[in-house]
């Protein structure tokens, strides 16, 4: 049976009030359910981020004044009522010091959680192997880096692969992963190299 994707449709945050109302660990999480296709209550969402109903509630209200989460259905209180994302992208745009600031926190703590996972999954892996078991593939975990020359035309046409090819892929999300599946992060990013 085929999988239906939802269109892509990005929104792209500049302003550095939202940025920094969207830094919030907690609210990071909800943000990577929800822009996964999850729909989920409040409750939910407090159980995946360990908060209690009302103060997730909160968070979501705040999701919602910035236009990222909206509610899938009317009736019944916010607890119950469940939440959806109201897009499939979402960008995070700096175009002042403030909004840089924040995005740099944004970037610290999105790098940091990449280190931990990767931390867990090389002990895993030496666990495994002490144990005689057989460790995870090579190239389940990793990073690379790279600097390239690019014009403008070029760097959106290289964004432009890599989002047709993410588009293939099935929407999955903690509430309805298969069996066996590992969630992945995918960490992408063209800045400009500052002179040395």
């Amino acid at each position: 049976m085929a999988t239906l994707r939802r269109p892509t449709e990005a929104l792209e945050v500049d302003d550095p009030r939202a940025l920094r109302a969207l830094a919030h660990p907690a609210r990071q999480r909800i943000i990577n359910e929800l822009l996964a296709g999850r729909v989920m209550t409040a409750t939910e969402a407090a159980e995946l981020v360990g908060l209690s109903p009302s103060a997730v509630s909160h968070h979501l209200r705040a999701l919602e004044r910035y236009g990222i989460a909206e509610r899938a259905e009317t009736g019944g209180d916010a607890r119950t009522r469940p939440w959806r994302s109201r897009f499939t992208e979402l960008s995070y745009v700096p175009r002042s010091p403030g909004g840089v600031q924040v995005a740099n926190a944004v970037v610290r703590g999105e790098l940091a959680k990449l280190a931990r996972n990767i931390a867990v999954v090389v002990e895993a892996n030496e666990a495994a192997q002490q144990a005689g078991e057989r460790p995870a593939p090579r190239d389940s975990v990793g990073i690379s880096v790279s600097e390239r020359w690019l014009t403008d035309e070029e760097r959106r046409d290289v964004v432009a692969r890599i989002e047709e090819l993410l588009r293939t892929l099935p929407e999955r999300h903690s509430g309805n992963a298969p069996e066996g599946s590992v969630r992945m992060s995918l960490v992408l990013s063209f800045v400009p190299v500052a002179g040395d």
